[in-house]
Order: C-alpha cells, then structure tokens, then sequence
C-alpha cells in the first residue's frame, strides 16, 4: 500500500522531481565514466609507459572522486530538502489524517528508492555511452589507434553504485529526522513563512558596493602584479577574493533596485517594478549562497579552460621539444671532461648503423651575467637565488645553430663580424628577448660590441628535452668570435637514428655504453663521462601526452561537477522561491496582467538571478586564468583563445540548460492550482 502509493506520489510530482531526477542521473554519469578509464585499454593499442600512464588517471580519478562525492552528497540533500520544502503542506495533510510520521517516513523512504533507482538506471545507461566518447578521446590525446568496441567497466559500476547507495542511504535517515523535527502546524502553513531582508539601509548598501569593489579591484591588481609568484601568496588573494565577492552581493540587492529606481522610465516599464522587488528580496536574503556559486563557478571555468589550456599548450609544443630522436646532453665540470667528446660513436664504440645522422651544439659562457637582467627576469618569472643570476647568457657558433635550423627545416642564416643574432626557446622569457631585440640593439660580448641582427626569432631547442626551453638568453655569434678559451657550461650530442633503431632500446645501449666506459676509465684513471642525462623523443612525447590527459580529465571532472552543483543550487533556489511567491503572482493575474508578460518577467527574473554569479565569475576568471597561464607558459605558448571557445561553450550547455529547465518549472508551479 505504501509502496504503491509513493509510486503515485512519484508519477504526479514527476515535474517536481524532474531538476533532483536530472542532477542525480548527471552526477552518476559522470561519476562512472570518469572511473571507467582502466577498461579503455583494451581498445587501444598503448605502449607500457602510456598504459602506466592510463593506470595513474584512474588512480587520480578514484583519489578525486571521493570529494566528488562529499560534493554530490551534499547537493542531493540540498536538493532532496527543496523536494521536503515543496511538499511540506501535502505531508501535514498526511498528519491531520492521522497518519503516523513512522508511515510518512516509510513513504518518503520509498519515494527515494523509486527515484534513487531510476536516476542510477539512467545515470549508468548515459555513463556507459560518454565512456564510450572518453575512450575515443583518449585514443586522440595519445594519438594511437583504436580498435573501437563497447567497453563496459564492472568496477566502475560498482564504484558508482555503492557512492551513490551511501548518499541515498544518508537522504533516507536525513529525511526521516528532518520529519519528526517538523511540528503540525510548520507543515500546514510553510507556504506562509518568507525570508526576511538582511540589509535594509540603502546607504550601508552603497558603502558596502563601493568597498567590494575596492577591494576587488586590489586583489586583482596584487594578483596580477605578482604573476607567476601570485600562487604563493594565496593567503592573501583568496581571502581578500571572497570577502570583496560576499559584500558585493550583500549590498548589490538595494544598490541596484535604487539605481534602477532613478529611471522612472524603466522602473515604471511593464511588470519591471515587480521583478526589481523580487530580485531585492531573493539576493539580500540569500547573498551567501550567491557568492558561493559564483566562486564555484570560478573553479568550473578555471578546471576547464585550464585543463583544455594546457592540453592545446603541450600538443603545440612537442614539435619544437623533439627535434631529435635522442639527445645526450653533457653538463661541463672541468676540461679534461672534454676528451674525444666531439666523437661519441668512437668513444663509446657505438654501432654507426643505428645512427643515421648525429651533430653536436656548444653551448659557452660569456661575460654578460643574468645579473644584467634580474628586474626583467624577476617580473616575468619571480624571484630566484642569487647564484642564478651569478649565470651567463649562453653564446652558440653560427655553425652550430644553422645546422639546428636545417633539423627544423629553416632557412640558415648569415652573420657579419659586427653581428650577433639573440634567441630563447623559454616561452616564459619571450618578453625579455623582445626587449632586448627592440630597445637595446646591440650587446658587448668578449669585448666587442655586436649589432643584434634580427628583429624576430623561432623558438628553437638546442636539442630533444623534457624541459619545454634548452636556451635561455642565447646569443649567436660567427664561429671565429668565440675565443678559444671561452669555458664551455655544456654539450648536447643530438641524433636522427636509422630505421632499424628503437629510440628506447637506443637509450638503454647507451646507458650500458657510458656504464662500460666509465668504469673502464676509473680504472685506467682516466676523465669520466660523467654529469650527463640522455632523453628520447619518444620518453618526451608520451610523458607530455600523459599529463595533457592527465590535466585534461581532471579539468573535465572537476569543472563539471562544480558547472552543476551551481546551476543546481541556483535553480532549486529559485524553484523554492516560487513556491513562496505563488500568491503574489496569483494577485498580478487579479490586476489583469497578462500571461506573457509574467512569464517575460519570470524570464528576466531568472536572467538576473543566474547570470550574476556568472559574470562576476568570468570577471573573477579572467584574472585568474592570467595568472594560471603564466605559470602554463613553462610548457609553451598558450591558446587562450580556443580554451575560453571551449569552456563558453561547456557552459552555455550545462548551464544554459538548468537555466532553461527552471524557467519551465516556475511557471509550472505557479500554474498548478
């Protein structure tokens, strides 16, 4: 009997339950399939490093998607208690009946059960087709093929089940303590009680705007001015980014109904005068919430456009990281270091048939200290130890670096003895160099002051790196303007290897070639081979690919779930509102205002309710995602373009379609009788 009826409860209030069926089918989906990466293997052909790296976005996923369901948790109750709320006058009735709260409680009971497995059907059915999508975007990100069949992961299944069976467990007990706490008569006239206003002084409202935006507007000029160091002094921005967010929408209420007010015109246009009043009610009483969304809707459009930022950054940077297939680079401690390194396929007795072309660069010191530059660099990359800047600029022979130009495939270029050429492959230090080009014009090197040749650069790497730049501040000059006693600070060995070749078998013959030679040496006291490290194209492409997908999905995840925790809360919020407001509606009706025009001022009530968090947010945002992207260029130049297409796009869905789902609900409750 009490099944059947929770069951018909569930069919009449389908329109009610429709934002808490939806949230709670989305949040599954997406709790399953970013849990189902360990089954996406089986299609794709991975190589072990690329599987290991598959293994450690599962381990990451499993880690976040605890807090994901402390969050989820939380906003199902949020939502479940907006379902209590709506319903309160139909479970008095119950009581007037002479129902017992024990019955009532068994009811709602049911009702979650019946709702609880329908979203989780739902939720798992629409998880196992994203899945399907995730796997065909991870086989793009690792750029290998895919040998596509339906996967279907158990595990993530029941991962997803037993969260999901805890929160419904936890909304059973809270709905059944929530129940007894309500007396008979909060459940007859709930639809009576209204929130009260917090501030209603419209002068206190006005200094609190202005001093929100002070102090906003300090926090983003501290944040900016710190760049790549502003993470590090989080425990002034973020603080000040709150506070300056929860007085703005504390005193936004009165300041902008009396702003408003001062046009007669539009104050007195249509039902607007209404709308205002609502509006004033709903932020003044409900502030807090508001500045909360508005900061989760921060870290949503962070996670996102930083996640798909960075992916784009890394992809466009590989090209220029690999020029070589292996490269042995040799950091130079003392001269003796030096023998016969200018020909390692005879020092280390390598076979020449793995090798089909191989070149070295020389990397020298000059007398041009980076102490030159400490303010430009401290701007751009923060503050650093002073032996750093005890560094020089490094000087390449023109001969060197045209043969690194013909691996990239550019033209070679000329140099008189008047002339140098000044480049960096460190996207972070591109500023520094185009100053230099632009301002100074001309550098004393070894004595001999040199016109700088070129008025732009490619980013070249000296040879195959993990690190995104090999050449800091480089300087270009004609192979005899280097004297020969100029120290060397290091000496890459770079090789294009034969088609017979493995690049990481390459690497571990080589490091058992050195291994060999270096005890050999010892043993005949001789110089070692020592301080060196060696690095493959392929090591730097699949460990870069493996943190885009890395920070990629984390972004997705993240992001998404913190996209629909505001939009939900928003819509419920508002849901919850036209419940209360349904009499007041019920009199414009009286006073012969017509449909569409409610509904227009439903529409731009709405408006103004969800899209003032959002666009604080983006403003938020945008300082932000600059602060982010300074520390995003160590891994190459940015596409902060295509990242804000994509995460606009995201949320004019997700977002959007909340938005749109709870204009349809208001008018829905206020059209029931």
């Amino acid at each position: 009997m009490y099944f059947k009826l929770a069951m018909q409860n569930v069919k009449k209030s389908f329109k009610d339950y429709m934002i808490y069926f939806l949230t709670l089918a989305f949040s599954i989906c997406l709790f399953y399939s970013f849990n189902s990466f360990q089954a996406q293997q089986a299609v794709m052909d991975l190589s072990k490093g690329q599987a290991d790296i598959i293994d450690s976005v599962m381990m990451i996923m499993q880690i976040l998607s605890v807090f994901v369901a402390v969050v989820l948790g939380f906003l199902v109750i949020y939502a479940n208690n907006f379902l209590i709320k709506r319903r309160k006058k139909e479970l008095g009735l119950y009581t007037l009946l002479g129902m017992p709260k024990s019955r009532i409680s068994r009811i709602l009971v049911y009702e979650t059960f019946i709702v609880g497995l329908l979203s989780l059907a739902v939720g798992l059915l629409s998880g196992f087709f994203v899945s399907q999508l995730l796997t065909v975007i991870t086989a793009n990100l690792f750029e290998v093929n895919l040998h596509y069949a339906f996967i279907f992961s158990f595990d993530a299944m029941l991962l997803t089940v037993i969260a999901f069976a805890l929160i419904f467990l936890v909304i059973m007990i809270f709905n059944t303590l929530i129940l007894n706490r309500y007396k008979l008569i909060d459940l007859i006239h709930a639809d009576q009680k209204h929130e009260m206003l917090k501030i209603k002084n419209i002068y206190i409202s006005i200094i609190l705007f202005v001093l929100s935006v002070l102090i906003l507007g300090y926090t983003y000029h501290y944040a900016l001015t710190q760049g790549i160091n502003a993470l590090n002094h989080l425990e002034i921005i973020a603080p000040l980014g709150i506070l300056g967010t929860i007085l703005f929408f504390m005193s936004l209420a009165g300041f902008l109904l009396r702003f408003v007010q001062s046009s007669k015109s539009l104050y007195y246009r249509k039902l607007n005068m209404f709308v205002l009043r609502q509006i004033n009610a709903s932020v003044n009483s409900n502030f807090l919430s508001m500045s909360i969304v508005c900061i989760m809707l921060l870290f949503s459009i962070g996670a996102l456009a930083t996640g798909s930022n960075l992916n784009r950054t890394i992809n466009n940077t590989l090209l220029n990281a690999t020029p070589y297939d292996y490269t042995l680079t040799s950091v130079i401690n003392d001269e003796t270091q030096l023998a016969d390194f200018s020909n390692m396929t005879k020092l280390l007795q390598l076979n020449p048939e793995d090798i089909k072309s191989e070149s070295f660069v020389h990397e020298y010191q000059s007398d041009i200290k980076l102490k030159t530059y400490q303010k430009q660099i401290e701007a751009l990359l923060g503050e650093a130890n002073e032996s750093f800047y005890e560094q020089s600029l490094e000087v390449i022979s023109l001969s060197e670096f045209n043969e690194l130009r013909r691996q990239y495939e550019l033209e070679p270029i000329a140099l008189s003895d008047e002339e140098c050429y000044v480049f960096t492959s460190v996207e972070m230090l591109k500023e520094l160099i185009d100053e230099i080009i632009t301002q100074e014009q001309e550098l004393k090197l070894y004595g001999k002051l040199l016109k700088i040749q070129n008025t732009d650069y490619e980013m070249i790497n000296l040879g195959t790196s993990a690190n995104t730049g090999t050449a800091a501040l480089a300087v270009v000059v004609n192979d005899d303007a280097i004297p020969k006693d100029t120290p060397l600070n290091s000496v890459y060995w770079n090789v294009t290897l034969s088609e017979r070749a493995d690049s990481s078998n390459f690497k571990d013959y080589m490091d058992e070639k050195i291994t060999a030679f270096n005890d050999t040496a010892y043993a005949n006291q001789q110089p070692l081979l020592n301080s060196y490290s060696s690095v493959t194209a392929e090591y730097v492409k699949e460990n870069s690919k493996g943190l885009s997908v890395i920070m990629t999905y984390i972004g997705l995840y993240l992001g998404l779930i913190f996209l629909m925790a505001s939009a939900v809360i928003l819509a419920l919020q508002q849901l919850s509102q036209a419940s209360d407001n349904k009499q007041r509606y019920l009199i414009l009706n009286k006073l012969g205002a017509e449909k569409r025009m409610v509904n227009q001022s439903i529409f731009f009530q709405l408006s103004i309710y969800f899209f003032m968090p959002l666009l604080l947010a983006i403003v938020h945002s945008i300082v932000g995602i600059q602060v982010v992207n300074s520390i995003v260029v160590a891994f190459g130049r940015s596409d902060l373009f295509m990242a804000s297409l994509i995460t606009g796009g995201i949320i004019l869905l997700i977002y959007g379609a909340y938005f749109l789902i709870t204009y349809a609900g208001y008018k829905n409750i206020l059209a029931k009788k």
